[in-house]
Formats: C-alpha cells, structure tokens, sequence
C-alpha cells in the first residue's frame, strides 16, 4: 500500500511538472560560474599544478566571485598561473553545462525512457 500511494503521488507531481529551462539557466549562472570550480581545480591538477596550490587558486577567484560579484571563468582565464597552463579550449572545456548532462540519454534508456 505504501508503494502503492507513493507512486501515485510520485504520478500527481510528474503529471503538473512544468520545466522552466530559460528559469533554470538564469538560477545556474546565478554562481557567475562557481559550478565549474572542481572542475577547474582538477583540470589544474591535471596540467602538474599541485592540489594545494590548485586549491588555493581556485578558492581565491572563488572568494572574488563572491565578494565581488565578478565573473569566475574570467577570474580563471585571467589568473597568471591558469593562463599558462590552461587554453582557450581547455576553458570551454571546463565550462560547458552538457557535461553535467553527459549520461542523461543513457540513464534513460537504462528505465525505459528512449
């Protein structure tokens, strides 16, 4: 029975979701793009920069993001130890939302969604 209401109320939600993807890009860039900061900090890492000063970079363009409501992939881009080990390429790279949603066709196919 429990199973029974949970996948019935589960069914109530599906059937009123309404997806507002202009809405959730707008709430993503919200972080001026801190979402990507792992993503930098292991690219960095990567390119021979140790973890603690890769940590230490991306914590301080982390911190002026916040602070100072500045943008992070130009913080990184701009930061003299980043530029000479990460390009262009390797930025767009590191700041792409698809790579969050990489596995998304697979993950469907795997419940039946395709």
């Amino acid at each position: 029975m429990a199973l029974d209401y949970s996948l019935d109320l589960f069914n109530g939600v599906m059937k009123g979701l309404r997806v507002y993807s202009d809405r959730m890009q707008e709430n993503m860039e919200i972080t001026r793009g801190l979402v990507f900061s792992q993503r930098v900090l292991l690219a960095l890492i990567e390119k021979g920069i140790s973890r603690e000063d890769a940590y230490k970079i991306v914590q301080g363009c982390s911190k002026v993001t916040w602070d100072e409501h500045k943008d992070f992939r130009e913080l990184v881009r701009t930061h003299p130890t980043v530029s000479t080990k990460l390009s262009g390429g390797d930025l767009d790279g590191i700041f792409d939302y698809n790579y969050y949603a990489r596995h998304v066709d697979e993950v469907f196919a795997r419940i039946g969604l395709n």
